[in-house]
């Protein structure tokens, strides 16, 4: 009986763990969608009550750009290359795991040894924790990288738990099946991991799970801080004490001052921006290839300015979710969106705290500018509806 409530138990958590993911990758594919908006309006109260709060805001943040295309770093250019690759492949070997199973039970030829179980002794677990991986990647909340650490614990736990499982049930024949096979990874690592030996009372067994979780919690947010400081100092972007401006494409810092100045050189333009200033306004402005279109920034659509963009470039693109971005656009040709940066809590920031500490954003105008005659293209009013309207999705 006690094994049947342990196995029951595992199961349920398993496919806990296997809902939430899907989840997250609902939410990454789902609000490129034209429903996203709806999609987000379900769980928006939640997402707003942690950007709200300066002590809980930094779990829905992102350490790694999702707005921005284009950094200075290399590694964090590729993460999301590396995270999709890592999602399909881990999914395919989680279906191909799972197929194996349900055909030993149909075909009742008791333990899985062999085809994927043939080199490990959890591929199903091993291949949710790297689709896993990869969404985290692709989708880079803290909140999920915590999901994501939690995980890993109860994965191992539970693979423990249905090993004594099936040496109970299959006795010898599945313990000579556990000395030759890995459990998680097909190889020996070069250097020896153990969890350490566990106090014998369940008191203190507890605990010692617990540290061990808190601690890998730790190191494991220090290390997406670390990399989220990588990704912010890869950014390419300009700070003074009242505003960030971020190029989401490669951009140095002069051109992207001479943009500005383009801009601000309409009095229409600076009637919308400047005259904020006496009141201490902070601004997040973003400077991107006049063709592009990403959905994260405050932003005319693609139909409110691809016409124009049409009859001034060629339309060779690309696509990325939620993105339009041309791999082959005219370099001299951008636009600026100025928006006004609401900091959360009030507090007083400048330069790259503008970046860490914004709650929501107002836009305020849209320059297109040709930087190769000096001249404003055209200015568009920001539309009525902006398609993730002060929905905390990603700043960068």
């Amino acid at each position: 009986m006690e094994t049947i409530k342990k196995e029951g138990m595992a199961k349920k958590t398993f496919w806990g763990a296997f809902l939430f993911y899907f989840l997250i990758a609902f939410e990454f594919f789902y609000m490129a969608s034209p429903f996203a908006v709806y999609f987000y309006s379900i769980y928006r109260p939640a997402l707003d009550f942690f950007n709200a709060s300066p002590a809980l805001a930094w779990l829905i943040s992102f350490f790694m750009p999702h707005a921005v295309i284009e950094t200075s770093s290399v590694f964090i250019n590729l993460h999301n290359i590396v995270g999709g690759i890592l999602a399909v492949l881990g999914f395919l070997g989680f279906c191909i795991g799972a197929f194996q199973i349900y055909y030993y039970k149909l075909a009742k030829k008791g333990a899985v040894t062999g085809g994927i179980y043939n080199f490990i002794r959890h591929p199903q677990y091993a291949c949710f924790i790297i689709c896993s991986f990869g969404l985290l990647i692709l989708w880079p909340r803290y909140i999920v990288l915590i999901m994501y650490i939690t995980m890993l614990f109860v994965y191992y736990l539970l693979a423990k738990a249905e090993e004594k499982e099936c040496e109970a049930k299959f006795g010898e024949a599945y313990r000579v099946y556990k000395q030759k096979t890995h459990m998680f990874i097909p190889f020996q690592l070069p250097f020896s991991f153990r969890i350490p030996v566990m106090p014998k009372s369940k008191g203190a067994k507890l605990s010692a799970v617990l540290g061990l979780y808190v601690m890998t919690l730790t190191l494991g947010v220090f290390i997406a801080k670390g990399i989220n400081s990588l990704a912010i100092n890869s950014l390419y972007s300009i700070y003074d004490n009242h505003s960030a401006t971020l190029s989401i494409s490669k951009n140095d810092p002069k051109q992207l001052e001479k943009i500005i100045q383009i801009a601000l050189s309409s009095e229409e333009v600076r009637k919308k921006v400047e005259n904020k200033r006496y009141s201490g306004a902070k601004y997040l402005n973003y400077v991107l290839p006049s063709e592009w279109y990403v959905a994260e920034i405050p932003m005319n659509g693609r139909d409110q300015s691809e016409a124009s963009a049409n009859r001034i470039f060629r339309n060779e693109s690309s696509r990325r979710i939620g993105h339009w971005v041309p791999s082959d656009y005219n370099k001299d040709y951008y636009k600026i969106i100025f928006t006004k940066a609401e900091i959360r809590g009030g507090r007083e920031v400048s330069g790259k705290d503008i970046l860490l500490n914004v709650y929501r954003r107002e836009p305020l105008i849209e320059v297109w500018v040709d930087i190769n005659k000096n001249k404003i293209i055209k200015i568009m009013e920001m539309p009525e509806e902006i398609m993730y309207d002060n929905i905390p999705v990603a700043i960068y």
